[in-house]
Parts: structure tokens; sequence; C-alpha cells
């Protein structure tokens, strides 16, 4: 997924909340509420729990976040976990060659496959945002987003584990790489 602070899911999370339509975002929410507890974060049970708490809080509108207040118990515990969704990543060695950046990490397609469901779902989730990001008139590509990643957020509980097989070396720039990138 892309990680840069204009296109991406902290950039989609800001547009949403500034043109006011949060609520594109319940299917995340509801995917946290339900699963949090299988995502297999480093979060102690307290912290899962303000995350579901917060999740609960901002879709109910009972709980509100704007630009500039307080953050709410658990918000750092919630942007880890929004961001960080177990299905949106893979385990793989740090300072990569290929390292994509603030662009959608298309050498995942090696890793978890071109034609899996979850590849097709973050492919859908990247296209959205992007769309988004070009027309933020039109909030039904946010909302398209949001569905797809809720999907990834319902059925991805684990990172895909490192495989050393899909690795190799890139002597150029003396880091690895995804195998095939």
């Amino acid at each position: 997924m892309p990680k840069s602070p204009r296109v991406g899911l902290i950039w989609l999370w800001n547009a949403v909340l500034e043109d006011k339509v949060l609520t594109a975002a319940d299917p995340v929410l509801n995917a946290i509420i339900q699963n949090v507890d299988k995502y297999g974060t480093t979060l102690v049970p307290a912290d899962r729990q303000h995350v579901k708490d917060l999740a609960t809080g901002i879709k109910n509108k009972t709980i509100t976040h704007q630009a500039g207040a307080a953050r709410p118990t658990g918000w750092d515990s919630f942007a880890q976990v929004c961001i960080w969704l177990p299905g949106n990543l893979f385990t793989g060695p740090k300072n990569r060659a290929d390292d994509p950046g603030d662009q959608f990490d298309a050498a995942v397609r090696f890793i978890i496959g071109v034609g899996s469901a979850q590849y097709t779902t973050l492919q859908t989730v990247n296209g959205k945002i992007d769309q988004y990001a070009k027309d933020r008139k039109k909030t039904g590509y946010a909302e398209e987003a949001y569905m797809s990643l809720g999907t990834i957020a319902r059925t991805c509980f684990q990172r895909t584990p490192f495989t050393s097989t899909q690795w190799t070396w890139d002597s150029g720039t003396n880091k690895p790489k995804v195998k095939g990138s």
C-alpha cells in the first residue's frame, strides 16, 4: 500500500474527515472491532480494548476526531492497527533495494501471488484512493476503498510470513529485493 502522507491510508482517513464522510470507514471500523484480537499485533489486551472502544465510538459518533483536538485514549494504538493491518503487510528484510517508497508495493505480487484475492483487493484499495485523491467530490471512491480494505481487515489476520526463496540479493545496491521485481 502507499505510505505517502499525500496518498495512502493516513491521507484517506484525513480526507474523509475533511469531506465529512467518515461513515465511509465503517467497513474497516466494523472489521477492526470484530477482529483486532486476531491480528497478532504487539498490542497488549488493554490496548486492543482501547482500539475496539475507539473504533466503536468513532463509528457511533460518540467520539469525534478533529484536527488540533486532544487525542482520545488509544489513538496511537488505533492508528497503528489501521495503517498496519496484517493483510496489508508481508514480512521481509529491511532496507530493500526495491522499496517502493510512497508508491504501491507492486512487488508484493511475488510474495502473496498476483492472482490472489488479497493482492487484487489491495490493488483495488490503492486504485480507489488514487481516484479519490484526483476527485474529492466523488466520495464513492473513498467508500469503495474502505469497503475493499474492510475485506482485508476481515479476512487477513496475519502478515504473509517470510520465505527466503522469495528474496534475492541486489549486488548493485548491496541490499535484498523481492525475487522477480
